[in-house]
């Protein structure tokens, strides 16, 4: 059986499970402009931290089948990259970590959004001649995805961006998705001579999807205080972006509405950063002031917890 035919069989599996999403009741209207989220953009999501059962098998994961490279090392933490100078993927590890129940409020996937569409085809058939399981893979329209998990069972999608302007609008501004087929043979015809060399240059993480257990509470901190646009909300459902971006962060409650928090000592996603202008800086600080949330500040940076549970540290981003 070909790598095409393999794939495809997981494809077809991973949207037989999928969850088909129509995005609807954008918050910004035609306002909205299409602000290319590209290497020539400062990310919005610096780094991500998560909690590993085993230290040496999820660095090696990381960098053998995903391709980060290993920035740093010191004793219990491992910092990954794409770019060779600043982490984008932290790793630490302490004994008395607990595996994380499902039905549990944290990370549903944290998204690897690579450059082109080339090194989305190269993941995918690296990681299918490496035999590790994936999970499926779709056309989103506005992007092209594949999923699968770490050894711990954190979500990963890896993606490429179709260009804004071939992304769909609802007669609400919104963006429309879908979870269709991906149309592999296409995609593979990108790859020409090519060979995977780990994560190109420019690789960033492109949003992160958190299992949240109450929408309104999320609205309420992600959008009323933080100042985030809605680009995308259903019953089960809330995408909220800056620079009119399909989502930097997803919220879903697929597995339940008040589904209780993680402990701190739980396997998964610790913290995650994001950087605002100071303009937004501003306003966030004041946002959760007036929203009566509990926050830190030092350096130039806000530490909140948003209702998952999860540490967001909200840092002002250089101009």
């Amino acid at each position: 059986m070909n790598m095409i035919k393999i794939v495809m069989i997981i494809v077809l599996v991973g949207l037989a499970l999928s969850v088909f999403f129509f995005l609807v009741n954008t918050g910004s209207g035609e306002n909205m402009n299409t602000a290319v989220y590209t290497e020539d953009h400062e990310p919005r999501i610096g780094h991500v931290e998560l909690q590993v059962s085993d230290l040496d098998e999820s660095a090696q994961f990381y960098e053998d089948l995903i391709g980060f490279s290993v920035l740093e090392r010191s004793g219990s933490t491992v910092e990954l990259t794409a770019d060779g100078t600043s982490p984008q993927l932290i790793l630490t590890h302490n004994n008395n970590f607990e595996a994380r129940s499902p039905r549990t409020t944290g990370l549903y996937h944290l998204a690897i959004l690579v450059p082109t569409r080339q090194d989305l085809a190269l993941s995918i058939q690296h990681l299918t001649a490496s035999g590790y399981p994936l999970q499926g893979a779709a056309d989103h329209q506005y992007s092209e995805a594949l999923y699968l998990a770490d050894p711990d069972g954190n979500g990963i999608e890896i993606y490429t961006d179709r260009n804004p302007k071939e992304w769909v609008r609802d007669d609400n501004g919104g963006y429309v998705g879908a979870t269709d087929q991906l149309d592999l043979e296409n995609l593979f015809a990108e790859v020409g001579d090519a060979e995977w060399d780990g994560l190109a240059e420019g690789t960033r993480i492109g949003h992160m999807h958190l299992q949240a257990s109450d929408l309104e509470a999320s609205e309420a901190f992600y959008v009323d205080a933080l100042g985030f646009d809605i680009v995308a909300q259903d019953s089960h459902m809330l995408f909220v972006s800056k620079d009119a971006y399909h989502h930097n962060i997803g919220m879903n409650t697929w597995m339940g509405t008040d589904i209780p928090q993680p402990s701190e000592n739980t396997l998964g996603l610790k913290r995650f950063t994001f950087h605002l202008t100071e303009d937004e800086y501003r306003e966030a600080k004041a946002g959760l002031t007036e929203g009566n949330f509990q926050f830190e500040e030092e350096n130039e940076a806000l530490m909140v917890e948003d209702p998952t549970g999860v540490e967001l540290k909200l840092i002002l981003k250089s101009e």
